[in-house]
């Protein structure tokens, strides 16, 4: 995953229910870049089934996600440690993917 911020920009959003968009408010749907610094944001239709939390980062042993409440949450996933130094390895691993993904949330 690659960050950016794009500065001075116009966005327009097409929104169901909330005329501006709400602070740390997760929202499903399209951008779409229209022309040179121009954005259109278009919600999708709300669904009766649950709405799952976005997946932000997704690596070989961890993976986090963002709740609706605005929390994150990072989950190991299986793993299979046969010696000593797998597990070594494997702890290294965890530790530089847990880095990478708390640099996608700064």
């Amino acid at each position: 995953m690659k960050k950016n911020t794009n500065l001075c920009v116009d966005l327009k959003t097409v929104m169901q229910n909330d005329v501006l968009l709400t602070l740390k408010k997760s929202y499903a749907g399209v951008l779409t870049r229209d022309y040179e610094d121009h954005f259109v944001f278009e919600e999708s239709v709300h669904r009766v089934c649950v709405t799952r939390n976005p997946k932000l980062f997704d690596g070989k042993c961890v993976s986090m996600i963002r709740k609706q409440d605005g929390n994150y949450r990072c989950f190991l996933k299986k793993m299979e440690l046969a010696r000593e130094e797998d597990r070594d390895k494997f702890a290294l691993r965890v530790y530089n993917e847990l880095i990478e993904a708390f640099s996608m949330i700064d």
